[in-house]
């Protein structure tokens, strides 16, 4: 299963309050139709900052050049890698990464959300459902990060609130 998928975009597309796109899969590829101008895009990445432009968030892409450099390159990291984090091993390379770039971030540019961190947590929602406490544990930097993503009520939308409570481990 590929975790960056149309469900995926179209939560993205919610939370930008930007009206849902057509979206289709030919050949594993997503693609969009434009409603004003019929208008075909390929790829989830291309898909993204489309609808970022329509939104009225542009500056989620990135506040500086360099930053928009950086979620543009966290976006192609969700395609190639992430989107593939639904095996025991390629979920525990992907959060070792995630683990060591965090180390010094409150988000994934730097200290301020992103479409970058939107999208992560869109498609490592289930992934992270999944892990136990002691997982999550391993990750604490990953955790902190998801944590902190998933206190705005907008962002999760009806995704349930994945639990990051340590105490149990102790008694």
């Amino acid at each position: 299963m590929v975790l960056c998928n149309v469900q995926c975009l179209e939560r993205i597309s919610n939370y930008l309050d930007v009206s849902p796109v057509q979206l289709e899969m030919h050949d594993n590829v997503i693609v969009s139709t434009e409603r004003a101008s019929s208008q075909k895009i390929e790829g989830f990445s291309t898909i993204i900052q489309s609808l970022i432009k329509n939104s009225k968030c542009p500056d989620l892409l990135g506040c500086d050049k360099e930053v928009e450099a950086l979620s543009r390159q966290w976006l192609e990291y969700a395609v190639v890698c992430v989107s593939y984090a639904d095996t025991p091993a390629n979920a525990k390379r992907i959060f070792q990464e995630l683990n060591t770039v965090l180390k010094d971030n409150t988000y994934l540019t730097g200290t301020r959300k992103t479409i970058a961190d939107v999208t992560l947590y869109y498609a490592l929602h289930s992934v992270m459902q999944e892990l136990s406490h002691q997982e999550k544990a391993q990750y604490v930097h990953v955790s902190r990060w998801f944590d902190n993503i998933q206190q705005e009520e907008k962002l999760r939308q009806q995704l349930d609130l994945i639990s990051f409570d340590l105490l149990h481990l102790f008694l």
